[in-house]
């Protein structure tokens, strides 16, 4: 019993060691972009700060800030979900990374109800980061009725890149137009010097040799 006592306690030491590591460098990156499409500065329903997307957007960006007719009683917050950024041709954001070196976590948020003068069932489009294709004819639409769900986040995880700037472009389909309701770009602590071996894959042993 006191050995399994004293395991205890290791691992809740370990653990606490473990939270306190990671919320230090977190802090030392760089802050994260908490950003509200289309709208305006506001905090949500948990106190978060969300900032206004324009400023991001790249030059010669055509988009339209719009607001949605219907507030679905389970949304967690007005902000950022009852305002969007609607694309009816291509439009890039374009965001600061100061570390290319770290990954970056990037989420997407989307609410598909009605928005003045859009159908949204004609809303399909591709969403391409740092060169990579996330989300090809998607439609929000779609996902949500799948999902059961009135809102979803898409939360992808982005290798590093080769430039100081991460490129996010909302390409709608032929006569379809694309929107977004909220961006986060998230930092990603450097945890591990490489990356983790899958399971299952030949890898070295403790003592360093081979595994066959």
């Amino acid at each position: 019993m006191v050995r399994h006592h004293n395991h205890t306690i290791i691992n809740i030491i370990l653990s606490l060691t473990t939270i306190s590591f990671l919320s230090h460098t977190i802090h030392a990156q760089d802050k994260p972009l908490i950003l509200s499409c289309g709208g305006s500065p506001a905090k949500d329903a948990d106190g978060r700060n969300w900032d206004p997307d324009e400023k991001f957007l790249s030059a010669g960006a055509k988009s339209i800030a719009a607001k949605s007719d219907v507030q679905d009683p389970s949304l967690p917050s007005e902000i950022p979900y009852m305002t969007a950024r609607i694309f009816q041709s291509e439009g890039k954001y374009q965001f600061p990374i100061k570390d290319v070196k770290s990954r970056t976590m990037l989420r997407l948020h989307f609410y598909p109800p009605s928005y003045p003068n859009f159908n949204i069932s004609k809303s399909y489009f591709a969403v391409v980061a740092g060169g990579v294709t996330l989300l090809n004819n998607f439609s929000a639409s779609i996902s949500a009725e799948a999902l059961s769900q009135a809102y979803f986040i898409k939360e992808f995880f982005l290798a590093p890149l080769d430039s100081p700037t991460l490129d996010v472009t909302f390409t709608p389909a032929a006569g379809a137009f694309a929107f977004v309701n909220g961006i986060e770009v998230l930092p990603i602590p450097a945890i591990f010097d490489s990356d983790p071996a899958l399971a299952g894959t030949v890898g070295a042993g403790a003592d360093g040799a081979d595994q066959r």
